[in-house]
């Protein structure tokens, strides 16, 4: 029996080690596009833009 690691070892062990970085490179590109997301506030929603246009003849009538 051999206590060296054969290369067959090795090379499995380096892709493992590749695969695990570049899942967690990818993991967090996600979360931190998540997070972008989730905390700026929507442009789209209808009470965002009563608050805008509110704001808008609040600046103009000054």
């Amino acid at each position: 029996m051999k206590n060296t690691p054969s290369s067959d070892d090795l090379e499995s062990t380096t892709l493992g080690w590749k695969f695990i970085a570049i899942v967690g490179i990818l993991t967090f590109i996600f979360f931190t596009f998540l997070y972008l997301a989730m905390s700026s506030e929507p442009d789209y929603m209808p009470s965002h833009k009563q608050k805008q246009t509110t704001v808008q003849h609040k600046t103009s009538s000054s």
